[in-house]
């Protein structure tokens, strides 16, 4: 890969931490917000649920923020892992950026007003770093073999 591109893969690595920052700098992000936003689709829509939209674990909030986490540090290794490749430990690199930005960011998060710090959030960071990086080490492996 040619400098230009790991220039472009690295301005994408932090580029994306900094909408992270956004993320759990804002207001906009918090737990109440995202169930609000989720009340006012399911009114839109006229969408009735037996799910609870905001109340505990595996309600439509818990499930929204929690993809979200999935697949925000999911695709951060991956811009990681383009802007590492091809070195040696490219794989472990990248998915040792994202924990570090994933625990950066709960650290963050504690001192936000409205948010709390979770290590439940950091684990789930970094199986959402895990699987995309998985799942892209797979798709290299059956490139070579065909």
């Amino acid at each position: 890969m040619n400098s230009t591109n790991k220039r472009i893969w690295w301005g994408l690595v932090f580029l994306w931490c900094g909408l992270i920052y956004y993320f759990t700098e804002s207001p906009l992000f918090t737990g109440e917000q995202t169930a609000n936003v989720i009340k006012a689709i399911f009114h839109y829509f006229g969408i009735e649920t037996s799910r609870p939209v905001s109340d505990g674990f595996f309600s439509w909030n818990y499930i929204v923020r929690k993809s979200a986490h999935l697949s925000v540090f999911g695709t951060l290794a991956f811009f990681a892992w383009k802007a590492i490749h091809p070195h040696r430990f490219e794989w472990v690199g990248a998915w040792l950026f994202a924990l570090a930005c994933a625990i950066f960011d709960e650290w963050h998060q504690s001192f936000q007003p409205g948010r709390t710090a979770l290590f439940s959030d950091v684990v789930i960071d970094a199986a959402g770093a895990f699987l995309v990086l998985l799942f892209v080490w797979m798709r290299e492996r059956a490139k070579r073999i065909t």
